[in-house]
């Protein structure tokens, strides 16, 4: 198993300009943890499609659902990527889905 090391980051600070959209802000790390990749299986493709599993990936970080911090991106491999959805594998990981971003 290859853990890497994963900060789960949240955007503090923001303001809102004129048009009503918030702008601005600074990254806070509220948790350092470690990660795995968590390859989709088979079943999965097939029921959410190949769009959903090219641009997005699955990480396990070993926290209890419970005690996962409020977040909204994690930074692996020094990307920081935005979550979408954390899975419950009580008791002890959860599963974070998060969108990928290639330049």
């Amino acid at each position: 198993m290859i853990w890497k090391p994963c900060q789960l980051q949240i955007l503090t600070g923001q303001t809102e300009d004129e048009l009503g959209n918030m702008v601005g802000g600074d990254w806070k790390t509220v948790k350092e943890t470690v990660c795995r990749h968590t390859p989709w299986t088979d079943e999965q493709i097939s029921l959410e499609g190949r769009d959903v599993t090219r641009n997005e990936q699955r990480f396990a970080v070993p926290i209890p659902y419970n005690r996962f911090p409020s977040c909204t991106h994690a930074v692996v491999n020094g990307i920081r990527q935005e979550i979408r959805q954390k899975i419950d594998l009580s008791p002890r990981y959860t599963v974070i889905q998060v969108r990928v971003y290639k330049e």
